[in-house]
């Protein structure tokens, strides 16, 4: 019997770049991947976009009452792949703040993040006391009075892990723009390397054997290299509906 897969969500963090004109590489954007640690037991040395499974904390009642900027049509559009589809913004925001330490949250208003942007040493400090659970990511946006910002990430598809796979997971891929003020850092017990390059770059080092992907890393890629530009991509992914979200491999 399969095993079931487990409820997951990730994370592609979105840069402007300027094109390379002495190439046919147009792209004005540049995606942010991660070399996974040679001794993690799932993909290992593999590039991957920031993220993870869910966590007992993702789906307490104190984090969905922080979350904020929720489409509902889309939460509809969601719901046969859990009972609460708006926990999957949440399990993206936590993972991506503890494996890469960017923080994607919003003042009541919805306007900004207020100082703690500008104090990195104590989002690492936050960021630290997460991976060893010593808080919860609603936790250190509560000592913050910040909410989880639904609208600074925008749903883009669906992969579920094929059926012979003794790990399996049901990710939800996230596009979301690079917060220009804040700064990479990688939990290096899981990550080991961080990647900018435009879609195309990306896709050829993996024709190189320059970084090791699995499909649903290439197959996003390959997505992603359709798009010129940040705006366009983000106008795309709009429209969540069962024509487009469900890829499953």
């Amino acid at each position: 019997m399969p095993v079931e897969p487990k409820l997951a969500a990730t994370v592609i963090l979105l840069r402007e770049r300027t094109p390379d004109l002495e190439s046919d590489d147009d792209c004005e954007f540049e995606v942010f991947m991660a070399k996974r640690h040679e001794n993690a037991r799932f993909m290992s040395e593999h590039h991957v976009f920031p993220g993870g499974s869910i966590d007992e904390q993702d789906s307490t009642k104190e984090s969905r009452a922080r979350l904020v900027g929720i489409n509902e049509n889309i939460i509809n559009n969601l719901k046969e792949i859990c009972n609460d589809p708006s926990n999957l913004w949440i399990i993206a925001t936590r993972e991506l703040f503890e494996e890469a330490g960017i923080l994607i949250a919003t003042n009541k208003s919805g306007n900004s993040l207020g100082k703690i942007e500008n104090k990195p040493k104590k989002l690492k400090k936050y960021q630290k006391k997460l991976q060893k659970n010593r808080i919860t990511m609603t936790d250190v946006l509560t000592k913050e009075n910040l909410y989880y910002s639904a609208s600074n990430l925008k749903y883009f598809g669906r992969f579920i892990t094929p059926e012979l796979s003794p790990i399996r997971f049901d990710t939800q891929f996230f596009i979301c723009k690079f917060p220009l003020n804040q700064n990479i850092n990688l939990f290096y017990e899981e990550l080991t390397e961080s990647l900018w390059g435009s879609p195309r770059q990306l896709i050829k080092n993996f024709k190189k054997k320059q970084i090791k992907l699995i499909f649903p890393q290439y197959s996003t890629l390959k997505r992603l290299k359709k798009f010129k530009t940040i705006q366009e991509l983000f106008e795309n992914s709009k429209n969540v509906s069962s024509h487009n979200r469900l890829n499953v491999f």
